[in-house]
């Protein structure tokens, strides 16, 4: 596996978690999750470390030879400590990675 963390979009700010090969469909799923502890709130550029929730965004990448790459994206929101934020939770962003309302149609794994 150490040979598909130097294939990941950003592997300094990106922690592989799984690999999935599905060879009869000539698919690899990698599940990735960021790893940094503490995010800027997009509107005031607060750092903060309180996480509301997670969730998962499904990105297509390139093929790779015969092979179907899908990255499962695990993704965090975080409350903004500042008080006057009109945003109050965020998404942590990415963009190294995939931008913001990026959306593709795939194929499920």
């Amino acid at each position: 596996m150490s040979v598909l963390t130097h294939l990941l979009p950003d592997s300094t700010n990106l922690k592989l978690e799984n690999c999935q090969v599905n060879k009869i469909k000539s698919q690899i799923k990698l599940i990735v999750s960021a790893i940094s502890k503490v995010v800027n709130c997009p509107v005031y550029n607060q750092p903060t470390h309180k996480i509301h929730s997670r969730y998962e965004r499904l990105l297509a990448d390139l093929p790779w030879s015969d092979y179907s790459i899908t990255l499962q994206l695990r993704v965090r929101k975080f409350f903004c400590i500042n008080s006057l934020c009109k945003r109050r939770i965020f998404t942590e962003r990415l963009t190294n990675v995939t931008a913001p309302w990026a959306m593709r149609q795939y194929t499920s794994f």
